[in-house]
C-alpha cells in the first residue's frame, strides 16, 4: 500500500514516519484544488494520512483566513483530488469544548466547539465526509511526549510538568476539568489500524477519568518529583469515550497507563514505580 503522509515534519507526523512506511507530502501550504489535483494524480496514493494543520488555538484567532485554508480547505481540496484513495485526516476534541454536559462524550453527542480552530475542524469533518464518506475522521486528544531532536517540540503536558519541577515553578490545573492525554507514539503506532476503520467519525486516544489536577500529581508521583501544583478554575470538559474506535480495533492504554508507558520508555518513572 503506498501512503502519503502530510505533515510528516510535525508532531504526530515525524512520529508516523518513524514508524510506518510513508511517502511524506510536499509542502501542501498555500496549494489550490487544481494543485492538489495535479499533485494527487503525480504520487497516485493508495492512501493519505493528513496530519498537516494549524493546531494552535491563538494563531488561529490571530489569522482566521490562514486556519480556515490549512484547516478546513486543503483537507477539502485533498478529499477531492483522491477520491480512490483511504483518507484518514486528524480532528480535534476540542469540538466538544463547549458542550455544559460532564462527559465523557460520544461521537453522535452534541458538539459545541468554543474556538475558531474546533470550528474549523468541526466544518472540516462535515465536508470531508460529505464528498468521501470512507474517509476517518479523528477526534484526538492533547498528545505528549519527550523533544525530538530537531522535531517539532510544541509544549505539551508532560514537557510543561517537567519544565516547572526543573524550574521550581508551579503549575496549575483545575479539578474541575476532565480531558484525556495520549501518548504521541502510541498514537503513531494506532495508524496503522485507522486506515483499517470504516468511513466515519471517531474519538482517537486515551480516555481519563481522572481530573487534570490528579492527573498533574499522578505524573509527579510517577517520575518521583517534588512539584508544586496550583488550582485553576478552568472548565469546559473534552472527556471523551472512545468504545468506537476500540470496536473498530484501534484500542489505546488509559491516560495514566500510557504516562507510566511514556517515563518507561525514557527510563524516567521513579524507583519501584
Amino acid at each position: 500500500m503506498k501512503i502519503l503522509l502530510t505533515g510528516a515534519n510535525g508532531f504526530l507526523g515525524a512520529r508516523i514516519l518513524a514508524r510506518m512506511q510513508a511517502q511524506p507530502s510536499v509542502t501542501l501550504r498555500g496549494m489550490s484544488q487544481d494543485d492538489m489535483s495535479r499533485y494527487i494524480d503525480e504520487v497516485q496514493p493508495d492512501a493519505i494520512i493528513h496530519t498537516a494543520a494549524i493546531s494552535d488555538i491563538g494563531t488561529c484567532e490571530a489569522n482566521p483566513e490562514a486556519s480556515y485554508h490549512a484547516n478546513v480547505l486543503l483537507p477539502v481540496y485533498l478529499a477531492k483530488a483522491a477520491p480512490n484513495s483511504k483518507l484518514v485526516m486528524l480532528s480535534t476534541d476540542q469540538v466538544y469544548n463547549g458542550n455544559p454536559s460532564p462527559g465523557p462524550y460520544r461521537e453522535g453527542d452534541e458538539t459545541i466547539p468554543s474556538n475558531l480552530y474546533a470550528r474549523h475542524k468541526l466544518e472540516m469533518e462535515q465536508r470531508v465526509l460529505e464528498i468521501s464518506p470512507g474517509a476517518v475522521l479523528l477526534r484526538a486528544t492533547w498528545m505528549y511526549d519527550m523533544p525530538l531532536y530537531q522535531g517539532d517540540n510544541r509544549g505539551n503536558f508532560l514537557m510543561n510538568i517537567i519544565k516547572s519541577v526543573l524550574a521550581g515553578q508551579p503549575t496549575a490545573w483545575s479539578r474541575e476539568q476532565y480531558r484525556g492525554l495520549t501518548y504521541v507514539r502510541e498514537a503513531a503506532e494506532s495508524m496503522t489500524g485507522a486506515l483499517q476503520l470504516a468511513g466515519g467519525v471517531y474519538n482517537f486516544g486515551s480516555e481519563n477519568s481522572m481530573n487534570m489536577y490528579d492527573t498533574a500529581q499522578f505524573l509527579l508521583f510517577a517520575m518521583g518529583a517534588k512539584g508544586h501544583l496550583l488550582e485553576a478554575g478552568v472548565r469546559g470538559n473534552l472527556w471523551m469515550d472512545c468504545e468506537k474506535a476500540r470496536v473498530g480495533g484501534v484500542a489505546f492504554l488509559n491516560t495514566q497507563e500510557g504516562l507510566a508507558r511514556c517515563l518507561a520508555d525514557y527510563g524516567m518513572g521513579a524507583p519501584g514505580k
